[in-house]
Formats: C-alpha cells, sequence, structure tokens
C-alpha cells in the first residue's frame, strides 16, 4: 500500500494530465475553426489529435503511478478536463485566437514585405528607361504620365 502522499502526488499528476488534455483540445478545436476541415479531413485531423495526446497522457501516466490504470486515474482525468473547461477554456481559446490574429497579421506584412523586397527591382527596371536626348544615354526616374512623353 502506497503512502498517502505519493497517492496525493500521483493524483495531481493525474489532474495535470486533464489539465493538458484540456489545453490540446482547445488548441484543436482553434485549429478546426481556421481550416474548417472537410468531409474527408475531419477524420484525418481527429487522428493527427490523438496521435500527439496519447503520447503525452503515457508520459503523464508513468510520472504518475509507473503506468498503471486505475480509476482514481480515470477520476484525476476527468476533474482536470471538467475543471479546466470551466474555469480556463474561456480564456485559453480568447488567447489562442488573439495570438493567430497577431501571427497572421505579422505573417501578412512580411509577405507584403517581401514581395515589395522581389518587385523593387522589377519596378526600378520599368521606371529606369534610358531616353536619347543628342546621342547621350540619360537615366529618367520619373514614372511616365499620358501627358507627358
Amino acid at each position: 500500500m502506497e503512502s498517502l502522499g505519493t497517492q496525493l502526488y500521483s493524483f495531481g499528476i493525474v489532474l495535470m494530465a486533464g489539465i493538458t488534455l484540456g489545453i490540446f483540445f482547445d488548441l484543436f478545436r482553434v485549429i478546426r475553426g481556421i481550416l474548417r476541415p472537410g468531409l474527408i479531413s475531419t477524420p484525418i485531423l481527429d487522428l493527427l489529435f490523438w496521435a500527439l495526446i496519447t503520447p503525452i497522457l503515457v508520459l503523464y501516466l508513468i510520472l504518475a503511478n509507473w503506468g498503471e490504470l486505475r480509476g482514481y486515474v480515470l477520476i484525476g482525468l476527468a476533474l482536470g478536463l471538467f475543471f479546466y473547461r470551466l474555469l480556463l477554456s474561456g480564456l485559453i481559446v480568447s488567447l489562442l485566437l488573439w495570438l493567430v490574429q497577431v501571427v497572421g497579421g505579422f505573417l501578412n506584412l512580411l509577405l507584403s514585405f517581401l514581395l515589395w523586397l522581389a518587385s523593387f527591382p522589377i519596378l526600378l527596371i520599368q521606371e529606369a528607361r534610358f531616353s536619347f536626348s543628342h546621342g547621350k544615354r540619360t537615366w529618367r526616374l520619373r514614372p511616365r504620365l499620358r501627358w507627358r512623353k
């Protein structure tokens, strides 16, 4: 028989596993909300979720009680998930959505800058044309307007 301290430690680890499961589930919900998977990709995403979460839960169980699956483990997982959904889920989802907006805005800014940087030499070549005046080559760097020729 294990001591009470060891049992409480194991139960606390299992509660943390339930909270971790809730965090990953909310992350999965946000990803599904962004991607809006179809009929074929939904089961693939579900399979990827469980393929990711299963080793994490196994590691928690090994830390808690050397991988023994007992009744208090299921109760602890359910309680951890319940308390997470009750207290922290809304905050985490709103934080993840804000993070998606910030990262999306940054990637949009970065992509716009890279496209501008890649098109800058092309714009220079288009704008810089030779005009021949009295046999000399001069650079003209101002845009050609309709009323100027």
